[in-house]
């Protein structure tokens, strides 16, 4: 029993390697399926007109723009975009060892338009996964890039390129693919029927049932009787009809959202539809060969670990 004893760390650590290593071949095994679908999505939905596009599910190609002119920058390297996302990293000692930590981060959220050439689509890109083709990182002896340092000479050169900064952005007029929740609104679509409508008008009415009073109790007994009530409900008609003509004026708007489904990702990219499927196939690749290592080692930490418990039970 001593020699087993002996070996009792190499037992223990025999056993972490093996758990390590299917717990690894497990989610390589899902990230290989994961990405494999993307692909599969993305090449087998067909690509879009904005203007003919079906409410739902679509995919569409466009150049984009700032929304309404609201022009925004990066706010590391100040670059003019529609979208960014950045990290500041600070280096840290760890024992023996330096590890950057992420002290600031932020997403844009702030619409931005698509154009092609039938029509302009709003696109919210808060939930979006995106993939973009610009991305810049640099480093930085502050906080911030560009920020003054009034620290002496020697402690400049000692805080050195502590810092770190990424950031990846969407340029203005970029050609970009979208593919997401697909809503049009104005142009007289989903208007209410006059039924709707006028329960609509009464309801809002009613939150304030003292104009009510002031505009229909005509015998000014401080009530609405079945007669008043009716006089009620033909003004709302009369103000539902108004409100339906000036909804049926409004113009047509298209606007591409997250979806409520996890099998309908909200996917933008500065990638074509057809570069874009061909890395999630890569990524799909690379997850499986993560499989096949992954496994390997566990085959190996497997019967090592048979090995060590026959001796035991021979000991």
């Amino acid at each position: 029993m001593i020699p087993i004893q002996g070996n009792a760390p190499m037992h223990d650590n025999q056993l972490v390697f093996l758990i390590t290593a299917g717990l690894a071949a497990l989610v390589c095994f899902w990230f290989v399926f994961h990405y494999f679908k993307r692909a599969r999505l993305i090449e087998d939905t067909p690509t879009s007109r904005i203007r003919s596009a079906a409410q739902g599910y679509v995919e569409i190609v466009g150049a984009v723009s700032s929304a309404r002119n609201k022009e925004l920058a990066a706010p590391l390297s100040g670059n003019p975009c529609v979208w960014y996302t950045f990290k500041v990293q600070q280096l840290q000692k760890s024992g023996r060892s330096n590890q950057w930590k992420t002290v600031e981060e932020g997403t844009s959220n702030q619409s931005f338009v698509i154009h092609d050439d039938t029509d302009a689509c709003i696109v919210h890109p808060e939930g979006a996964e995106v993939m973009t083709a610009h991305s810049r990182t640099w480093y930085g002896n502050t906080p911030r890039p560009g920020q003054a340092d009034t620290r002496n000479i020697l402690l400049k050169v000692l805080s050195s390129r502590r810092y770190r900064y990424i950031e990846k952005f969407i340029h203005v007029h970029d050609i970009i693919y979208a593919l997401g929740l697909f809503g049009s609104s104005g142009g007289g679509r989903n208007i209410p029927d006059t039924h709707q409508m006028t329960g609509q008008v009464i309801r809002e009415w009613r939150q304030n049932y003292s104009d009510i009073l002031k505009r229909f109790d005509q015998d000014k007994n401080g009530e609405i009787d079945l007669q008043e009530w009716e006089a009620v409900r033909e003004a709302a008609r009369q103000e539902a009809e108004v409100r339906r003509r000036e909804m049926a004026r409004l113009p047509t708007a298209h606007a591409l959202s997250r979806t409520s489904d996890k099998h309908h990702p909200f996917i933008i990219s500065t990638y074509s539809q057809k570069t874009l499927a061909k890395k999630f196939r890569c990524y799909a690749l690379l997850n499986l060969a993560g499989v096949m290592v992954s496994v390997t080692i566990f085959i190996v930490y497997l019967r090592d670990f048979q090995n060590f418990l026959v001796l035991a039970s021979i000991n």
